[in-house]
């Protein structure tokens, strides 16, 4: 009896289950003039957290993630009706490095019910890192208001002022780890690779039953900017990041590789040369699902049929293909002119 209240003591009161996750993605080109081996990125991801063990894989594509960092946070959290939930915990950060040239950072927490009305001593809160605790009383279905909040539509780049500076904000977060990675040393900043960088933000609604199967949906919500949600069980939610991870990765690269093709000029005799590093580095990278968790890759299934990732990626590279043999040909007729007079 003495020993179960002594078990019961030590363990933590705020210990409850997540009703939901929150994430942000941002993907852009790894400023280097080179393709990096994971040697070489697993030495640049060493600044992340000194010291910790990163994972790193060769195959089918190479791939490195750091270690995560923990940012304590205090914030709020609005829900689909506009009811505003206070909330206080830790974020948990972290890079990742695909084929030596797409760099990202990602940040995640998940919501859990406060087991106190009251602020906890920090060190509560980092000894439960990436969870923020709903100071504010949660009710019914907390997790799908939760959810439909964080991924509103009204101006989801243009917050409403009064709410900016308290809100959370996973995006200024992760912002400031991939800048910390961008202007690092070791990296020399020369980029023959014109590319703008992309932000997805993903939600979990944590399943009622862990036999659930998962289910998302995924929307474009400007040119740099997508949103996804997903209905998990709680086990699921780091499978649910890394295949949010994977598909930010794929979803740059047919961004990118369409924004390159339409900025494609056949009267510029260099474009060619200009637009080889797209073929050479980035058309190897496109391998969806390859680096997805088994219990989320039928979610690729999904995108396939609707709206036919791979589909899109062929059309445009071949696109790009044909207009640079037209442009390489138009090059090889102009010398050849100037060469008869």
């Amino acid at each position: 009896m003495a020993a179960a209240a002594r078990n019961a003591a030590e363990t933590p009161k705020s210990a409850a289950t997540p009703v939901a996750a929150f994430g942000e993605i941002h993907t852009c080109v790894l400023p280097s003039s080179n393709v990096l081996d994971n040697s070489a990125v697993l030495e640049l991801l060493g600044t992340v957290k000194p010291g910790s063990a990163m994972t790193s894989r060769e195959r089918p594509v190479p791939l490195v993630i750091s270690p995560n960092r923990v940012e304590g946070i205090d914030c709020d959290l609005t829900q689909s009706s506009g009811k505003v939930v206070h909330a206080i915990g830790t974020v948990l950060t972290r890079v990742v490095v695909v084929g030596g040239r797409i760099l990202q950072s990602s940040a995640q927490t998940r919501v859990a019910p406060a087991a106190e009305r009251t602020r906890q001593p920090w060190s509560h809160y980092m000894g439960r890192p990436g969870i923020i605790e709903a100071v504010t009383k949660l009710g019914a279905d907390a997790g799908t208001r939760l959810t439909d909040g964080f991924l509103r539509t009204d101006n989801p780049d243009r917050p409403d002022p009064a709410v900016a500076n308290s809100r959370l904000d996973l995006a200024a977060i992760g912002w400031r780890l991939l800048k910390l990675i961008r202007v690092d040393d070791r990296l020399d900043q020369q980029v023959r690779l014109r590319a703008a960088t992309t932000r997805l933000r993903w939600a979990v609604e944590v399943a009622a039953e862990p036999e659930q199967r998962p289910r998302f949906g995924f929307r474009l919500d400007n040119e740099t900017l997508r949103s996804v949600r997903l209905i998990v069980a709680e086990e699921d939610i780091a499978a649910a990041q890394r295949f949010c991870e994977d598909l930010a990765v794929h979803d740059w690269l047919l961004t990118t590789i369409g924004q390159v093709a339409d900025r494609f000029d056949p009267a510029n005799h260099e474009a060619a040369t200009l637009l080889a590093p797209v073929l050479e580095q980035l058309v190897p990278l496109w391998m969806p699902g390859a680096h997805t968790p088994p219990r989320l890759r039928e979610a690729w299934t999904d995108l396939e049929s609707d709206p036919g990732f791979t589909r899109q990626w062929t059309a445009r590279v071949g696109q790009l293909r044909d207009r640079i043999a037209t442009a390489t040909l138009e090059a090889l007729r102009n010398s050849r002119i100037s060469n008869d007079w």
